[in-house]
């Protein structure tokens, strides 16, 4: 299944984002961000299927939340999405 994290500031950030995702019928998981990607030490990914981006992130514009980034899984690694 490919996939792509959504970077949340916090904890908090990203279990609001799980629950407006979760509200707009989107499967989402939250985990600590992966090393390298952000240079925030506490922050926080929302891990949802790559076919729903778009439809996430109109969800998460609508309930007021921006994430720190956006990155879909390529290989060993990440590649961030400009979205």
């Amino acid at each position: 299944m490919e996939y792509v994290i959504i970077i949340a500031r916090s904890v908090t950030q990203a279990q609001r984002m799980m629950h407006l995702l979760e509200n707009c019928g989107i499967w989402a998981k939250i985990f600590r961000s992966p090393v390298g990607l952000t240079e925030y030490g506490c922050s926080y990914a929302v891990k949802i299927r790559h076919e729903k981006l778009w439809q996430a992130m109109d969800c998460l514009h609508r309930g007021g939340l921006t994430p720190l980034s956006v990155h879909e899984k390529q290989g060993d690694g990440y590649r961030e999405v400009r979205v």
